[in-house]
């Protein structure tokens, strides 16, 4: 039975803001974020200088006394995503071949930065279990952007709600949720640099003797594209490392975002 779910996000300046297509402001993404953070929920929150006390104040409107808020401050260089492939994604996404290659200007393929951050999502989850805060029997990732309507919708909720969890969790599985409900790849390469993607990257549902392996997993697979000269989203690392051994994933069926109300 799930009793202590434990919610982890982040929020790190990417130069997003700047970027001359897909670029979303700070003022909007910490919008979104308050949304989040007003969930009646245990939040474990990374991030660095430049949004830290933003994120405190708003976290402090819900819960005052911070008694299910940690704020863990740290630096976009010593995050183990940047140390491990920061400078062979530019190395790649920069070079004349990979240009070649992908036909897509998204941040997947033109910003090594982007694609930093996301791929330490597993890292934050993992950081949040060993570190044990509050003792979560789940951890789960969720966007800091996640939730995008009015506040109203979502201040107070309590999230997730454990009986809906605990009547379609495996507590021994990663729980996924994925345009469709199963999928093979028959090319890495072809999808990695495609469109397509099946498993959603915004909510990750991690029983705490799940995520080391699925770290594990998850980072054998950018290992992988990266030596074989292409590399896509954390969403189709998701995919191609679900298929290398689809039963230690369970796979819920939903459109963007509708994990939230799944489980509110």
């Amino acid at each position: 039975m799930i009793n202590k779910p434990v919610i982890v996000t982040s929020l790190f300046d990417i130069g997003r803001d700047t970027w001359d297509s897909y670029g979303v402001s700070y003022h909007t993404y910490l919008w979104w974020m308050k949304n989040t953070l007003s969930l009646n929920a245990k939040f474990v929150i990374y991030t660095d200088n430049k949004f830290y006390d933003e994120i405190l104040k708003i976290r402090k409107q819900f819960d005052p006394e911070l008694k299910n808020t940690e704020i863990i401050k740290t630096y976009l260089h010593k995050l183990p995503s940047y140390i491990k492939y920061h400078r062979r994604l530019e190395n790649l996404m920069y070079s004349q071949e990979f240009k070649l290659k992908s036909a897509y200007e998204v941040p997947e393929m033109n910003k090594p930065l982007y694609n930093t951050v996301i791929f330490n999502k597993l890292d934050f989850i993992k950081d949040a279990k060993d570190n044990k805060y509050f003792d979560g029997d789940l951890y789960i990732w969720a966007d800091a952007g996640g939730l995008r309507e009015d506040l109203n919708l979502y201040k107070d909720v309590v999230w997730p709600n454990i009986n809906e969890v605990n009547q379609v969790m495996y507590p021994n599985k990663i729980t996924f949720f994925s345009h469709r409900p199963d999928f093979e790849i028959t090319d890495k390469e072809y999808h990695a640099l495609s469109q397509i993607r099946y498993i959603q990257g915004g909510s990750i549902f991690c029983p705490p003797d799940c995520i080391d392996p699925i770290h594990k997993a998850f980072n054998e697979t950018v290992e992988e594209s990266i030596s074989q000269g292409y590399i896509g989203s954390e969403e189709k690392m998701l995919d191609i490392t679900y298929i290398k051994n689809k039963e230690l994933y369970q796979m819920i069926t939903c459109t963007w975002r509708e994990y939230y109300d799944l489980f509110k």
